[in-house]
């Protein structure tokens, strides 16, 4: 959809987006697999999930590509160089990252839904409002589900650092920051200052490269659970507990 903006055909199938399409994609043939008239309540609940994370990673990879593009067309330092035509291009960069970043996490925490409920994770119970990192902590402390939880939270420590950034830049976007990140950014925003008055652009190559790790977390997270539960419900006979 949005290579049409920079003239281009819709994206080849390959590479870890399409391993992850493909996992989903044989977790909902297993459910579709069952007549319409006899799935469950349940089942139709995954089949709209299912459908959900097609769409939502399909939109997060082509945020992540919007911003990639639009950043090949910056190339001034500061802000003030920048004539009309560069300053739009950096502007829809900073769009479509931050709408990425904001996808990342919004996706984790789908899966971290959708697994809570597809294993009875009762993460509720432990955090009202929980996120995918709480999710797995209960895996964790609870020993549910050990040989997934083992391979996300592999992932998680993997990914840790770049991850961590996107979730303090997803925090400034959306107004949710705490105390001491605040504090932070007014030291550096303090230290620019003395050493230039100017404003310079975003660290764009840094944020990308960030935001590249991102989602390969997201892509590879999202793979491992529904690979893992379509080799368990194959095994068992069920598709759900």
């Amino acid at each position: 959809m949005l290579r049409a903006m920079f003239g281009e055909p819709s994206r080849e199938a390959r590479g870890a987006l399409d391993e992850t399409n493909h996992s989903i994609h044989q977790y909902l043939a297993l459910l579709n697999s069952v007549p319409f008239a006899k799935r469950s309540s349940q089942d139709k609940r995954y089949i709209i999930w299912g459908n959900g994370f097609l769409r939502a990673l399909d939109e997060l990879e082509q945020s992540q590509y919007a911003a990639s593009r639009y950043s090949e067309h910056i190339n001034k330092t500061f802000i003030d160089d920048m004539d009309a035509e560069e300053l739009a291009n950096y502007n829809r960069h900073l769009y479509f990252y931050r709408n990425a970043i904001i996808r990342v996490f919004a996706i984790l925490d789908k899966l971290g839904h959708f697994m809570n409920e597809r294993f009875r994770l009762k993460t509720e119970e432990v955090k009202s409002r929980f996120s995918y990192f709480t999710v797995l902590r209960n895996m964790h402390q609870h020993h549910l589900y050990s040989e997934l939880e083992r391979k996300l939270y592999d992932l998680k420590m993997n990914y840790k650092n770049p991850v961590e950034r996107l979730r303090n830049e997803r925090n400034l976007e959306i107004h949710t920051i705490n105390a001491d990140l605040l504090d932070d950014l007014l030291q550096v925003a303090e230290v620019e200052q003395l050493h230039n008055e100017r404003m310079k652009t975003e660290n764009v190559s840094g944020h990308l490269k960030d935001l590249e790790a991102g989602c390969d977390m997201v892509f590879a997270a999202v793979h491992t659970a529904f690979d893992y539960i379509g080799k368990l419900s194959e095994s068992t006979g069920r598709y759900h507990p």
